[in-house]
């Protein structure tokens, strides 16, 4: 796996100009790295002049956030999860398995874990970018939280989970597989095999269930 990465798909409803800038950005911020990259670079990949991207973002470090912003929304746009999933508290280890593997495939994505290392390098001093540093980072894990935070309360409601945070055991469930994934693949830098994501997300499911298992239905 490497740092360089093909660029990002067309944003939706984004005009032409801004899309090619939003394009020729991310490419070039994860060739070179936010300090190396340039505007007139940018501006030269993208066929655009330079006071084109000051018009639509102001400067660089507005750019950067962009594209971070587009990355974790493009890859909520494109996660969908099954409705079936986590009803069924037999299923469980299985559900969660199954959404472990869904989120490492975006998360562990070249260009997302490109960007991610950007963030990590440059929030000390872009403190917009603080947002971007939770679970997954320009990835998929604000629409995972939403969906295991509402799956986990239900569950909970039923006696089949003991969770009185909801939000903060789907948090849990989630930093396993960040912080397992990161260390595994060298934060994106080197490719892991599936055997080794399901091993990630087996352990993962495990100990949260484990952790919120409501007692009545312990063996």
């Amino acid at each position: 796996m490497t740092t360089a990465a093909t660029p990002v798909e067309a944003p939706r409803g984004l005009p032409g100009k801004r899309t090619a800038i939003m394009r020729a950005a991310t490419h070039v911020f994860i060739t070179s790295g936010y300090e190396r990259a340039n505007l007139d670079t940018i501006a030269a990949e993208a066929g655009v002049s330079k006071q084109t991207i000051y018009n639509h973002f102001g400067d660089k470090e507005r750019l950067f956030i962009a594209v971070v912003d587009e990355a974790r929304s493009g890859a909520d746009r494109a996660t969908d999860f099954d409705e079936s999933l986590l009803t069924d508290p037999a299923a469980l280890q299985h559900d969660l398995l199954v959404l472990g593997r869904q989120f490492l495939s975006t998360a562990l994505d070249p260009q997302v874990s490109a960007l991610r290392r950007l963030i990590i390098a440059e929030v000390a001093y872009h403190p917009a970018l603080h947002r971007s540093c939770g679970d997954g980072e320009a990835g998929s894990a604000p629409k995972l939280l939403g969906f295991l935070t509402q799956r986990i309360a239900l569950l909970a409601a039923r006696g089949e989970l003991v969770a009185e945070r909801p939000a903060r055991a789907a948090a849990h469930f989630v930093s396993l597989l960040t912080y397992e994934g990161q260390q595994r693949s060298k934060y994106g830098t080197v490719s892991i095999s599936p055997d080794e994501i399901d091993d990630i997300c087996m352990d993962a499911a495990d100990l949260f269930i484990r952790a919120y298992r409501s007692p009545a239905t312990r063996s």
